[in-house]
């Protein structure tokens, strides 16, 4: 059977966007106009473009970086954040055109695309699954606590679900055998029904999944790790992800496959909120910018330095981190180990069983991996003197 891996950018269907309005955020113009150091007069000046960023992943390091160091503006963007309730609304907005970008994990438009052809496509990976944790309830202190319970999923046959299921067998645990799932819902209604112990109908809750980011109150966008060990009482970590499962791409910066091919405006708003986003992660991933990105982290998030050094030391993780790839490329094997996840809960029934993944993950026009908007976006970064920093201490 043919491996799928074929252009998808011609006359697909798109299917009608759900009405609802996420709140939109716009990006930080105020420390680009105030700092010579990255933006231009001419950037200044000109009106900015719009352009709406979707994010599962909320405010990461990078975009953080981006927007409070002005590089979307240097780029003559004015960039709305627009977080994503669901995934179901989040890429048929995206089809719908509601979205310019989206990132949301590649487990999503692996599966949309080889089980269903929709025309979804990767023009770079944004992490490698930034500190996923399996966590326990208080008084729950070790994988093996978990045997005879239930633990909280979004869904029994998602990516996530799988990958717990791959933990818990290299700790000797079995679904179905020495575990079940409960059905619960989003991260952070497992987060909270975590920390209290018991569902809504008294159930006693034991572990689950945590996956970056999600909401606390107030609404920071924090890693699991650093939220679970913050909670008041802290949540027991009981084994990240990334010690068991590595690499694993994580988070997808995510297009319609007709918006691929840049040829014809090599500097389009896309390209140019790429380059932004490309100039901000190599200011991240460059040690001498740490104070001033633990800084733009904190503001952009409304957190502490404390908590925002928390949060920078797992955007620099070189094995699950934002800058563990050069330049957003896409790690092949942390692409293969997604897909032989997802195969534990048999997630590719609509690819067929002589799917040939292999040739599916490689990159090319019109691809799953199509590079050439980033390979653009590289022509266009504007990088700024290593050390150099606009916020005030």
């Amino acid at each position: 059977m043919p491996s799928k891996n074929h252009d998808l950018t011609s006359n697909s269907p798109v299917p009608a966007a759900p009405q609802a309005v996420p709140t939109m955020r716009p990006n930080a113009l105020v420390t680009c106009l105030a700092s010579s150091m990255l933006c231009s007069s001419f950037a200044i000046a000109r009106v900015l473009d719009p352009f709406i960023f979707g994010s599962f992943v909320g405010n990461s390091a990078t975009y953080s970086v981006a927007s409070e160091l002005g590089f979307f503006v240097q780029q003559g963007l004015n960039v709305t954040l627009s977080p994503i309730p669901n995934s179901t609304f989040g890429y048929a907005t995206l089809l719908d055109g509601g979205y310019d970008l989206l990132v949301g994990t590649v487990d999503n438009v692996v599966n949309m695309r080889f089980n269903s052809e929709k025309p979804f496509t990767v023009v770079g990976q944004l992490d490698l699954g930034p500190d996923l944790v399996i966590a326990g309830a208080p008084g729950v202190n070790s994988i093996l606590d978990l045997k005879g319970k239930a633990l909280m999923v979004d869904s029994p046959t998602s990516g996530y679900a799988a990958v717990v299921q791959k933990v818990l067998a290299f700790n000797g645990l079995q679904l179905g055998t020495d575990y079940t799932f409960q059905q619960v819902g989003g991260t952070a209604t497992r987060f909270e029904l975590l920390r209290n112990g018991t569902l809504a109908d008294g159930t006693p809750t034991f572990g689950t999944l945590l996956t970056y980011p999600f909401k606390t109150h107030p609404p920071h966008h924090l890693t699991p790790a650093v939220q679970a060990s913050t909670a008041s009482p802290p949540i027991p970590i009981l084994a990240r992800v990334s010690d068991f499962v590595a690499p694993f791409f994580s988070n997808a910066l995510t297009i319609r496959s007709q918006d691929a091919d840049p040829s014809s405006s090599p500097t389009s708003p896309l390209v140019r909120a790429i380059a932004a986003l490309l100039a901000a992660n190599r200011f991240l991933a460059d040690p001498d910018n740490k104070d001033c990105a633990v800084r733009a982290i904190a503001k952009d998030n409304a957190i502490s330095r404390e908590l925002a050094e928390q949060e920078y030391a797992s955007a620099t993780n070189p094995v699950s981190g934002e800058t563990s790839q050069v330049d957003f490329d896409a790690s092949r094997l942390g692409l293969l180990n997604v897909i032989d996840i997802r195969m534990l809960v048999d997630g590719f029934t609509g690819a067929g069983p002589s799917f040939d993944f292999v040739d599916a993950i490689q990159p090319g026009p019109g691809l799953l991996l199509d590079l050439r908007i980033r390979d653009a976006a590289l022509k266009l970064v504007k990088e700024v003197k290593s050390g150099s920093c606009p916020l005030p201490k």
